[in-house]
């Protein structure tokens, strides 16, 4: 169970940053567009941890609803603790993520952050996971 598992999981995980990848894409015009900076400027390396945190988090209540338990206990807990560990709130990340979505390459570059995280974590786990089935024969 415990490498079908984790495979299960690395594939959601990816699955998700695809599907989030589609959905902030920005529009091909170009036309009239304004230039918006958030009030609260987060660096893209403070986007890069919060939105790795965000994918576990995500990640988390969906393995949650596949088991059959409710998430509307620790949904709005879990998000908002996620905001508080990095000092921020939703909306200034959410500011911030419409900010990155009119720059391309700067959300491109933190997507593929976000997703090297969440592969070194998938390695980490896995090589647990080896080292706990080496410890126990």
């Amino acid at each position: 169970m415990g490498t079908d598992f984790n495979n299960k999981y690395f594939y959601f995980v990816l699955l998700s940053l695809f599907l989030i990848g589609i959905g902030i894409t920005p529009s091909c015009s170009n036309s009239e567009k304004q230039e918006f900076v958030p009030e609260t400027m987060l660096s893209e390396e403070e986007m890069i941890s919060i939105m790795t945190d965000l994918h576990l988090v995500e990640a988390a209540l969906s393995l949650r609803r596949n088991r059959g338990q409710s998430t509307n206990d620790v949904k709005d807990l879990w998000f908002a603790q996620l905001f508080e560990q990095h000092k921020t709130t939703a909306t200034i990340f959410e500011e911030n993520l419409s900010f990155y979505n009119e720059q391309p390459e700067k959300m491109e570059k933190i997507l593929e952050e976000v997703m090297a995280n969440l592969s070194q974590m998938q390695s980490e786990l896995n090589a647990g996971t080896l080292d706990s089935v080496k410890e126990t024969n």
